[in-house]
């Protein structure tokens, strides 16, 4: 079926790009273009630029409140991002009401829009992501939203993990708060996970179901690929016919000291990706920049084995391709 899906957006694209790119004109004898009126109507979505000197003082850098400096730098990450977006936008503006000279880059710049299509430009200053225009507008904003009300009304009960422009360096700064507090080495600290009930799928359910954990996160909005999630057994299960991705509940990420005994119980070694495409270019550390953890997922032995999930390429999904 992924083949499937993949060949069907191939003809699409090819079937765009035969598409003209210049509306007729209208009563007045002016002509405008698709490009134009998605350029617009992105600006008009897109909102202003986080206060990071404010965001600083009410959340100053210290040596317990380490997500305070996580916040600060996710910030900064998409200041640039709308920075860049915006500064687009408003060239490629100019171009057609003939301020500026229109470009190659612009040009093509125009094709993406009127195509539905993340600008390569975009791209080159976001995170990875597979969605086309339209969709990957609205999760900018989503993500936008996250960190306004994390400003706002400060750290959540629960994180929105998809949500982050560096998932690694919130994991990081989990494990350095539980080392700082324990008094451990980071070295000597390992994650383990809990699937919480499906009843809690969202922030706004966390904060009516569950209170922060006083170690650890509670984090979702991540998608199971290939399986799915039984709630009542509390194990990886097979995949209902035609289901492709299956929403997972909130997750409680706990570090603990890697000497510590874990649970008796088999479990899937289910990696984490931000994307569906799992490719990505190898990092400094010799992962994947698509791979952002490992997580243990419990399995039922009597039904299934942890490789019979391995080979049915079983993931967990960052953000889905729609």
């Amino acid at each position: 079926m992924s083949v499937a899906i993949s060949e069907a957006s191939s003809i699409l694209d090819a079937v765009l790009s035969l598409q003209p790119r210049t509306s007729s004109g209208n009563a007045s004898g002016s002509s405008s273009t698709p490009a134009s009126a998605v350029a617009q109507k992105l600006q008009d979505q897109l909102p202003e630029l986080f206060d990071i000197a404010a965001v600083e003082q009410k959340y100053p850098v210290r040596y317990e409140e380490i997500l305070n400096t996580v916040l600060v730098q996710e910030l900064s990450r998409y200041n640039r991002l709308l920075k860049v977006i915006k500064a687009q936008l408003k060239a490629l503006q100019d171009a057609e009401n003939g301020l500026v000279l229109l470009t190659p880059e612009l040009e093509e710049l125009g094709n993406n829009l009127s195509d539905n299509r993340v600008p390569r430009e975009f791209l080159r200053f976001a995170y990875p992501s597979m969605k086309p225009l339209s969709s990957w507008i609205k999760d900018l904003i989503q993500r936008l939203q996250f960190f306004s009300r994390w400003v706002d009304e400060g750290p959540p009960a629960a994180f929105w993990l998809p949500g982050f422009f560096f998932t690694q360096s919130f994991l990081t700064a989990v494990l350095q708060s539980f080392s700082r507090l324990a008094q451990v080495p980071i070295d000597e600290i390992s994650l383990d996970f809990e699937v919480l009930q499906s009843s809690t799928k969202s922030e706004t359910d966390a904060k009516a179901a569950l209170s922060p954990p006083s170690v650890g996160c509670h984090v979702y909005g991540l998608y199971l690929e290939g399986a799915r999630w039984d709630d009542d057994e509390t194990v990886v299960a097979e995949a209902h016919p035609g289901v492709l991705f299956h929403e997972m509940p909130m997750i409680w990420i706990e570090p603990c000291e890697s000497s510590r005994p874990r649970k008796s119980r088999d479990v899937y070694e289910c990696p984490v990706y931000k994307t569906a495409a799992r490719a990505g270019t190898l990092s400094t550390t010799g992962l994947s920049t698509n791979y952002v953890l490992t997580v243990r997922l419990p399995i039922d032995p009597h039904q299934s084995s942890a490789a019979y999930w391995a080979k049915r390429g079983v993931a967990l999904l960052l953000q889905l391709s729609t």
